[in-house]
């Protein structure tokens, strides 16, 4: 399989070349000119916006796919300027309408994307989809081109579905690097070319299942080192079962995330290329994945413990809240992301059967919601010199001093508490032989604190603050001088 060239396309529209200009260029849409479906797209839109809707929109399917169609793009408003188009089939098209030859997009989609679509690029002559009648796919399309076009006609394509079109045609203009496509189209006989597409590369996968993520689930395993419980290996395999359940759950939400914010992230300035919006992973890949990974995480997690099963499915629920509404809504924001980090310390505290900890949910639920303020402090800061609103956040240019403020007393007061914790609840337990070390420990917090509060008000802290510090030399020293005071205090050497 090889990408179409100059030559290979010289041949192709040599016999209209003969008469003084090429065949005319057919284009199909999904999986073509776009690098994905816009039905799927306009149901995941109302999916995550209008649900009610979409289940109405839905019944229309007994009447035809055309009719779905139809109904669906009447309803979901599709933002066709920033749909993933293929590049390589963008330069078929320039060199097509260079030749002096005509370019027209021809669809199964509805109508009204394909008028969208025509008068946002402006390169087609005509735009012709389904209307709500007759679903312009397959033998269908094939028969209309032959009847518009009885002098012949080149044809892009995508998929096996596109067959009658090709054979039609006499000559297959595969889009998508499709390697089964091709082998189909050669098999028939057919002249085949293949525009170069990129595919999804391990690295974007990992990407796009948040699998960096997973060292936030971390947290499970508190509770099983703070207990000195790290010595069974049982428990230890057990947290471990843990931890990956509640990565593949994590991970469907962030697939569900990406989908939910599909139009917002493909007019980011980085986030357009990850790869669910720049279609390098199609929705029809992402929908079932998700799922898959959610029914397999939640089910492995009611089998594992009952109770950590409900607080993975508290989890999951909250992450779905946060992704839909609450990220919208200012400082329930960051509350929101505080409650997920103290859910992941006592999931690690339910597997073990342990009972909760107030002191040790809370000093969690306050450190990590100072460190969510300080995020959006970075991002006011930021915006406010750019005098512009933090998007999608519901934050504006002078809410920094609030933020500022929220953040670093809770910065404070997480300190405090986890003095509580050790004086209250850590130290009477006996597991350590040596206490004065302990007492050190909240002291390298705040001075690690002080350091994100200072980068924040400054606006240069543009990470995920778990993650800076992951990347951070300085964090690191912090990390490993509480882990050594830890260690001495359990050993009792001093």
């Amino acid at each position: 399989m090889t990408a179409v060239t100059d030559r290979q396309w010289n041949s192709v529209s040599e016999r209209g070349a003969a008469r003084g200009a090429p065949r005319p260029l057919i284009v199909d849409l999904d999986q073509t000119l776009v690098r994905t479906d816009t039905l799927h797209e306009s149901i995941v839109d109302l999916t995550f916006r209008f649900p009610a809707q979409l289940l109405a929109g839905l019944c229309a399917v007994r009447h035809g796919r055309a009719a779905l169609k139809r109904r669906i793009a009447s309803i979901a408003a599709l933002d066709c300027r920033a749909l993933p188009y293929d590049p390589a089939v963008l330069d078929l098209i320039a060199d097509r309408r260079a030749q002096g030859g005509e370019v027209h997009l021809v669809t199964g989609a509805d109508q009204e994307i394909a008028d969208n679509v025509a008068r946002t690029l402006d390169v087609f002559d005509s735009a012709t989809g389904s209307a709500g009648r007759q679903n312009l796919t397959a033998r269908t399309k094939a028969a209309h081109l032959s009847e518009r076009f009885p002098d012949g006609f080149d044809y892009v394509g995508d998929s096996a579905a596109d067959l009658p079109v090709w054979r039609a045609a006499g000559h297959a203009i595969i889009a998508g690097s499709s390697r089964s496509v091709a082998v189909r189209t050669r098999r028939s006989g057919l002249e085949t070319s293949v525009l170069p597409r990129t595919k999804p590369s391990l690295r974007q996968w990992v990407k796009a299942l948040r699998l960096h993520q997973w060292s936030k689930n971390l947290l499970v395993f508190v509770p099983l080192v703070l207990s000195h419980e790290y010595r069974v290996p049982g428990l230890v395999a057990l947290v471990a079962a843990a931890w990956l359940l509640f990565g593949l759950t994590a991970s469907a939400t962030y697939l569900i995330n990406d989908l939910c914010d599909l139009a917002a992230d493909r007019s980011h300035p980085t986030k357009r290329f990850r790869a669910l919006a720049a279609g390098l992973i199609p929705i029809s890949t992402a929908v079932p994945l998700a799922v898959a990974l959610l029914a397999i995480g939640l089910a492995g997690a009611f089998a594992l413990h009952p109770g950590f099963g409900l607080t993975v499915a508290a989890y999951v629920t909250l992450t779905l809240l946060y992704s839909f509404k609450l990220k919208n809504q200012p400082m329930i924001d960051v509350a929101a992301i505080a409650a997920l980090f103290a859910l992941r310390i006592t999931a690690g505290m339910v597997i073990l059967a342990h009972p909760l900890s107030l002191w040790l949910v809370t000093f969690t639920a306050v450190l990590f919601l100072s460190l969510a303020l300080a995020k959006r402090t970075t991002e006011l800061v930021q915006a406010c010199r750019n005098l512009r609103p933090v998007k999608g956040r519901g934050y504006l240019p002078g809410d920094e001093v609030l933020t500022l403020a929220l953040g670093i007393a809770s910065g404070i007061v997480s300190v405090v508490v986890m003095v509580l914790y050790m004086s209250i609840e850590a130290m009477p337990t006996g597991l350590y032989a040596n206490r004065a070390p302990l007492m050190l420990i909240p002291a390298i917090l705040g001075l690690w604190l002080m350091r994100i509060w200072l980068l924040a008000h400054r606006g240069t802290l543009n990470d995920d603050p778990v993650f800076y510090a992951l990347r951070d030399r300085v964090s690191w020293l912090h990390a490993v001088a509480v882990c050594a005071l830890w260690a001495v205090a359990v050993s009792g050497a001093w």
